[in-house]
């Protein structure tokens, strides 16, 4: 039986970190955004970019930290050579996290000097496989947290809360499918909860992310599937039914299709 996610060590374990470079599977350059379904913390040590988040563009350089909380439409353009850290927290994990998106240049080499230990400490962490990983983890980003909180943004944080009615219904259409995804909605279930038409949803969906609202329905279940077969020992026609296919062999074709392997090759891959 699966623990439930208000298990420490499960809620854990959701979170992860990445060496991020020029490029990373953070760039993108296809003009689609990605909508964060977790917090992202995120360490720029050299090199820069663009960043677009919440329809709000803004050019940064070396040294800048950034955090783009759950739920928030990002996309970020890493110029060759970028160096930094990326990590990603389960939105229901509760950690001392800013109160909006936010993308500073930290100036003071005391500050520098704590982010990148305290990220290398998340890392550490996270490649590990001794017992405890995720309650470690849970620890390592609470530090990293707090840190965030600490640094003096007032003269050199960029403003990235402008809000729309369209990123307003992204975010209640987000919120929703973060807990009806392993269900058979469809757009127009998500629609006709959210008092718009399906129509308007999928336009909004791809005006702001460059997608259609089914791409995000599909993209939201392959990622907890993903999960569930790299972090469990589940039988794959239980992760199947768990999540609302109607059989295991239609998820292993979505899977297959979505991945470009299918779900046992991709556990055998993940679990060396």
């Amino acid at each position: 039986m699966r623990k439930p996610v208000s298990d420490p060590e499960v809620l854990g374990n959701r979170i992860t970190s990445h060496a991020l470079s020029g490029s990373s599977l953070l760039r993108k350059d296809d003009g689609v955004h990605a909508m964060a379904s977790g917090h992202h913390l995120i360490w720029i040590t050299r090199g820069g970019g663009r960043a677009f988040i919440d329809s709000t563009q803004q050019g940064f350089g070396t040294n800048t930290a950034m955090f783009i909380p759950a739920e928030t439409l990002f996309h970020l353009d890493l110029t060759p050579g970028t160096i930094g850290w990326q990590v990603r927290i389960p939105a229901s994990l509760r950690i001392p996290l800013p109160s909006s998106p936010l993308l500073t240049s930290v100036l003071k080499p005391l500050n520098q000097r704590q982010l990148s230990n305290a990220f290398s400490a998340v890392q550490e962490e996270f490649i590990t496989k001794q017992p405890m990983r995720g309650t470690a983890l849970i620890y390592s980003v609470g530090l990293l947290a707090v840190i965030y909180n600490r640094i003096d943004t007032s003269k050199n944080r960029k403003d990235l809360e402008k809000d729309s009615a369209k990123r307003r219904l992204m975010r209640r259409f987000v919120s929703r499918l973060n807990d009806r995804y392993a269900t058979h909605d469809t757009v127009r279930d998500y629609a006709e909860n959210l008092g718009v038409t399906t129509t308007h949803l999928t336009r909004v969906c791809r005006e702001t992310a460059g997608k259609p609202a089914t791409l995000f329905i599909r993209e939201k279940t392959m990622e907890e599937a993903k999960f569930l077969l790299k972090e469990t020992d589940q039988k794959i026609g239980t992760i199947a039914s768990d999540l609302g296919f109607k059989s295991p062999a239609y998820f292993t074709r979505v899977f297959s299709e979505s991945v470009g392997q299918p779900p046992k090759l991709f556990r055998k891959n993940e679990k060396r």
